[in-house]
């Protein structure tokens, strides 16, 4: 039995080797990129300030449509129904129906509320339009909602205003998804179906942040198999020897 000693001892050394390194190797890849820092001498007074409450640009000011890839994605689809249906009353950077809003996204228009424009006595076809809309994005903003159920339920059932319920239960979980990932609240690769929102919430620590940890909570677990695993091979190796 003693010539089994060296092999046990280098069949454990092996497997812990092994282990370590596969646990480093999640430990990396669980980690998040940082996003590209944004310079803050390219941005308006107006702009520097979204930015510090937390808002980021949605659609630049020459507001171009999202081009699709032939098989969109969640967030893809919420980011072309959002230009198509949201942009309007929430403006490109989630800030909401804003003075510097209704210049940049409307120009000589931007009086919304003219006679026979978008008030009371608008044309036939047309809508009424809010003097106020709240922002989106921000700090502060949805600040009466909990979860990303609650978020999709005012989407489905409210918006958008001119028209409440227009929207199919899809394109309303797609809107959901688009907006909390633009507001940090869920990473890509995060798939939102009308079965799990209850299980994302709202102005809480990002997801990424999360699983940031990750990679070094299965390493230190890792490090801990590995040296349970060296232990017990010693002790069969002294177990053999007897």
């Amino acid at each position: 039995m003693k010539n089994m000693k060296p092999f046990l001892r280098a069949q454990g050394s092996l497997l812990a080797i092994f282990i370590i390194l596969i646990l480093l190797f999640s430990g990396c890849q669980a980690e998040q990129p940082s996003p590209p820092a944004i310079s803050m001498q390219d941005l308006s007074p107006v702009k520097q300030g979204y930015l510090q409450q937390g808002l980021i640009e949605l659609v630049p000011d020459d507001l171009p449509a999202p081009i699709l890839p032939d098989q969109p994605g969640q967030l893809e689809r919420g980011q072309l129904k959002y230009y198509q249906v949201c942009l309007a009353c929430h403006g490109n950077w989630g800030q909401g129906l804003t003075d510097e809003w209704r210049a940049t996204g409307f120009g000589d228009d931007m009086n919304c509320w003219q006679s026979k424009c978008h008030a009371p006595n608008h044309p036939p076809h047309g809508f009424e339009i809010p003097k106020e809309m709240p922002p989106l994005l921000g700090i502060t903003a949805l600040s009466t909602l909990a979860n990303a159920e609650q978020l999709y339920q005012i989407i489905y059932q409210s918006m958008p205003w001119w028209d409440p319920g227009a929207l199919t239960s899809q394109e309303a979980v797609d809107l959901t998804a688009y907006l909390m990932n633009a507001r940090g609240e869920l990473p890509d690769g995060i798939e939102l179906t009308k079965d799990n929102l209850a299980a994302f919430p709202l102005h809480g620590q990002p997801v990424e942040l999360v699983n940031a940890n990750l990679g070094g909570i299965i390493l230190i677990s890792g490090l801990s198999i590995a040296m349970a695993s060296y232990i017990w091979t010693k002790k069969s190796s002294k177990k053999f020897e007897q």
